[in-house]
């Protein structure tokens, strides 16, 4: 195998498994912030629309596989609940995504030993990362500093620098191009069937599934193959 993929989310660190509790929080100290910068909404009414507009972008990205970034998304809802927005509003709101999404994460048990080991086989190492909620790369790249995941990789896609998110089988293609290799010699590995498998196999790549927590069966895809532990990757590679 000349070059394997991951994913990052619930693949390589694992993070929340119900975003529910995490958005609520969100709202709430979103609406904190926007009450001292001159935001008039009740918050019932704050709440409803913050947590609307995030189910609907959702759903939107389900649909057409393209990013919505979080900046402009809290642009306009700061903007809507009557803030003074500017640069540095935006930035703090971001910053508070980004600590509901810290309060709850861990690096999957193995996963540097894993690398390593790809590494030792000579394989090139990429990843593909649809950002939660649409933030910029700067936030999963601290994650992936904080566990020591950075040194590992010779490619890093992340849905909000190239406007995609997965399964859009541009994505794929690009890491693969990136590496140097073609589908034949390229392994993709992720936990999300709709999502990682999906659009591993539209390009013809190698999809192995990696179990989690965080799981939504579809009977409709099924991986080349299932790891439940890291040590049963070495033999696929």
């Amino acid at each position: 195998m000349k070059a394997v993929i991951f994913d990052l989310g619930h693949t390589l660190i694992d993070y929340y498994h119900d975003w529910a509790g995490p958005e609520e929080r969100i709202v709430s100290r979103l609406y904190r912030l926007a009450a001292e910068t001159g935001g008039g909404l009740p918050e019932p009414e704050f709440r409803r629309s913050v947590l609307a507009t995030l189910q609907g972008n959702r759903e939107r990205k389900l649909q057409d596989m393209l990013e919505i970034p979080l900046e402009t998304v809290l642009d306009r809802l700061f903007s809507s609940a009557g803030c003074q927005v500017d640069e540095g509003l935006v930035q703090e709101g971001m910053e508070i995504f980004y600590q509901a999404l810290k309060e709850d994460r861990s690096l999957v048990p193995g996963t540097l030993e894993m690398l390593q080991r790809v590494r030792d086989r000579g394989c090139s190492i990429g990843l593909i990362s649809d950002v939660a909620w649409g933030l910029p790369s700067e936030y999963p790249l601290r994650d992936m500093k904080h566990f020591g995941l950075d040194g590992y990789f010779d490619d890093l896609l992340f849905s909000s620098d190239v406007g995609l998110r997965k399964p859009n089988p541009r994505l794929f293609k690009m890491a693969m191009f990136n590496l140097g290799a073609d589908r034949d010699g390229s392994m993709y590995v992720g936990n999300s069937l709709q999502a990682d498998i999906k659009g591993a196999k539209s390009v013809g790549m190698k999809a192995v599934l990696k179990k989690s927590g965080y799981f939504q069966p579809d009977d409709s895809i099924v991986p080349d193959r299932t790891v439940d532990d890291w040590k049963e990757l070495d033999e696929l590679l």
